[in-house]
């Protein structure tokens, strides 16, 4: 039998693993408690969180409307004139060109976490011009600086010339993708300046950033009793879930298919964060 000494060690092991894992997993994300939406802590190809709206190491890639992570986000890939006529070109070139980088176009990318090419993680998809709006309304100001304060933290991140390919208003500008369409060849993106932030339209073949936001079916993460709010009664019904060996869609909320401790310690920062 392990003798007291070695049961102890192995809970303070667990107990610090469990603790660095799901700090781990909190710094990935960020809600906001305002309007209950989890996205991503930083932009997709981004080194680190933003320090400030022009923090070079928070702007990340710039990517083409509908196009998968291939290469072609990186700031300093190639470029090519030859239009694609499938989803995915097979190469890592940004594609030039007056309006959309395939021919015929395909409004079906982008659609979802199960959509075509969808860039994000597993669980997260690319937001809506509806969602952008519902974050943009939450900020102090409408412009840079509402948006860095914000919970996103977001960067003027530049933007990708689709005639030339160069990057140009970096520290000014900044376009995030949404996957929602104008009804014709353009997209709808969040601009944001130093002075003001607006929704507007951009070719699909240009090149702008994009922050993935997580995909809830409209609920709230952590509400786990479906009451609309996030508090201690969402942790006992997960210490339920635990107990009893049971599973639930809304009580795994970092996705690795089983609920434990690492669950109920991301709905106590989730009522931390809605708290301060």
């Amino acid at each position: 039998m392990p003798s007291n000494l070695k049961i102890n060690k192995l809970i303070s092991i667990f107990l610090f693993s469990t603790i660095g894992i799901s700090a781990f997993l909190m710094a990935q994300t960020v809600t906001n408690p305002i309007t209950g939406r989890t996205w991503m802590d930083k932009n997709l190809g981004a080194a680190q969180v933003a320090t400030s709206s022009t923090d070079a190491n928070a702007y990340g890639d710039l990517y083409q409307w509908g196009r998968n992570s291939d290469g072609h986000e990186s700031r300093s890939s190639q470029t090519v004139n030859t239009l694609s006529n499938t989803d995915n070109p097979g190469h890592s070139n940004f594609i030039l060109a007056n309006s959309d980088w395939r021919n015929p176009p395909n409004d079906n990318l982008w659609q979802g976490t199960t959509g075509i090419n969808n860039p994000c993680p597993a669980g997260f998809r690319l937001p809506t011009e509806e969602e952008f709006e519902e974050e943009r309304s939450s900020w102090t100001s409408n412009d840079a600086n509402g948006a860095f304060l914000s919970p996103l933290k977001l960067t003027l991140t530049g933007a990708r010339s689709r005639m030339s390919g160069q990057i140009g208003n970096v520290g000014t500008f900044a376009g995030y993708r949404t996957s929602t369409l104008d009804g014709s060849s353009s997209c709808r993106v969040m601009g944001i300046s130093s002075s003001n932030a607006f929704m507007g339209n951009r070719e699909r073949a240009d090149g702008n950033c994009i922050r993935c936001i997580l995909d809830m079916d409209d609920s709230i993460q952590g509400d786990v009793n479906n009451d609309n709010i996030v508090n201690v009664l969402d942790i006992i019904a997960t210490v339920n879930f635990i107990l009893t060996n049971s599973y639930d869609n809304n009580s795994d909320l970092n996705f690795d298919e089983q609920i434990n401790v690492l669950d109920i310690l991301l709905i106590v920062n989730i009522i931390l964060e809605s708290e301060a």
